[in-house]
């Protein structure tokens, strides 16, 4: 019996993942990620939903093929804590960076999640607090009272404040959580059925439109925001965080310059066994604008407009408005910090997107960066695997035809030390998920009873 014959007969008795594409996807070294659904992985996972995010299905690609369970894995650029948090349920020790403040908690609260019954406490006393005081009207701009009912708003307000009564560094793993679940629920889209898990008017959830495109849409649609009780959503978006075991090493989490934090003290050299992540991409995402609301909640003001101060602030220091030179010599300053965190052995996954000006030819950004600095980094070139994926499934979509796109591929460099000998996985990667559905009972049973009820799956983000 040939070879392939003998793994078809052992694979028909056994439940495993295709062998094909399951999500229109592929890559030039053969499906990899794509032979699992786009939901797979760990629920908490669906906290927040983040533009240029990648699923946590290519992190487990890299990390099963590149690490051991208790090696250090670490992300400098952490977005919404994707890889932190599959890194973290998968045994290894976690690291992770990022500077916008919406990313550092996300990070914080997935790489360091509290268990169910001190997040339950915790959020059972916040609420004690608020029903036995009264509470004014509260003191916002415009752009965030046309969102949400007055009611749901002075609940949103209070829980604000008693988040910022100590610095963002300081803030408990029940604080991080909070914050990065209410920052999951902000606003999103009603169900057919007027019904919602958001707090807000009917609007998208992966991204924030600008505040005069939503007052215009809110006069046009004769929206009304619903009058919902934010402590008993949040117990249901906590739930559904919750349907998973989170085993596993507490994580370092930084709010830092990316170069800074590999070239400090706060990472030894040589100290990382896998790097994996994705820096900003060229021209196409303001996480300021993308994350309006959300960083509102997180005690940024003035962030909606082009000319606030918070606005501003933000740009300068996530410096999105990269030109190719400027975007090269930031990746030049990232790939050498990469080189002094990384062991002699370890390798560094970077997920770095195609870019397209409207009626132009997309940039093979990753090929040319490399083409252009690679020999400056003192790294190598493992593989440059190219990553495809339907236009029509990608958040890019929603950017339309006026300014730089992202495309419908992505390119993964995967580096080591010019005379590194990674450890590689010698057999096929393992999709398992040990930790599926090993949360608590009484999350379980939350989001049961709410289905019963019909109201709607509420697991997507």
């Amino acid at each position: 019996m040939s070879t392939e014959a003998a793994d078809w007969t052992e694979d028909a008795f056994f439940e495993v993942p295709e062998r094909d594409s399951i999500d229109g996807g592929t890559t030039t070294e053969g499906p990899l990620w794509h032979v699992v659904s786009p939901r797979w992985g760990h629920s908490m996972h669906t906290m927040c939903s983040y533009h240029g995010m990648f699923p946590a299905k290519l992190v487990h690609h890299f990390i099963q093929q590149y690490s051991r369970p208790g090696d250090v894995v670490f992300d400098p650029f952490s977005g919404r804590g994707t890889v932190p948090l599959q890194a973290r349920v998968e045994g290894r020790r976690t690291i992770s960076n990022d500077l916008s403040p919406l990313a550092y908690v996300l990070s914080l609260a997935k790489a360091s999640p509290p268990s169910w019954t001190a997040i339950n406490k915790y959020l059972d006393d916040l609420e004690k607090r608020y029903r036995s005081t009264t509470h004014e009207e509260p003191d916002v701009s415009p752009d965030i009272k046309m969102l949400y009912n007055d009611n749901t708003l002075r609940q949103i307000c209070y829980i604000r404040n008693q988040l910022h009564s100590r610095k963002m560094a300081n803030w408990s793993p029940e604080m991080a959580m909070i914050a990065g679940s209410l920052a999951g629920i902000m606003h999103g889209s009603h169900r057919r059925d007027g019904t919602s898990q958001y707090l807000s008017i009917s609007m998208p959830n992966t991204f924030s439109m600008s505040p005069t495109y939503v007052a215009k849409f809110i006069e046009e649609k004769r929206l009304v925001p619903p009058d919902q009780d934010v402590f008993e959503r949040l117990r249901d978006k906590i739930s559904r965080l919750y349907l998973d075991a989170i085993d596993g090493f507490d994580g370092q989490v930084f709010a830092s310059d990316a170069s800074k934090v590999m070239g400090g003290r706060q990472i030894p050299s040589g100290s990382v066994d896998l790097l994996v992540t994705s820096p900003p991409y060229l021209q196409v995402v303001n996480y300021g604008t993308a994350n309006w609301i959300r960083l509102w909640l997180l005690g940024v003001e003035e962030v909606g407009r082009e000319r606030g101060k918070g606005r501003v602030e933000l740009d300068a220091a996530l410096d999105h408005r990269h030109t190719y030179k400027s975007y090269q010599d930031f990746l030049l300053r990232t790939l050498r910090g990469i080189r002094r965190v990384l062991k002699q052995d370890g390798v560094a996954a970077l997920v770095i997107g195609d870019v397209a000006d409207p009626g132009k030819e997309p940039i093979p950004l990753a090929k040319k960066v490399w083409d252009d600095i690679g020999e400056k980094t003192g790294l190598r070139l493992l593989s440059l695997i190219d990553d495809y994926l339907p236009v029509e499934k990608k958040v890019s979509r929603i950017w339309g035809d006026t300014k730089g796109q992202a495309t419908n591929r992505d390119c993964v460099l995967v580096l080591a030390h010019q005379n590194g000998r990674p450890w590689v996985r010698s057999d096929v990667i393992d999709w398992d998920e040990p930790y599926k559905d090993g949360g608590p009972d009484a999350a379980h049973l939350r989001v049961k009873a709410r289905l019963s009820n019909n109201a709607g799956p509420g697991l997507e983000e």
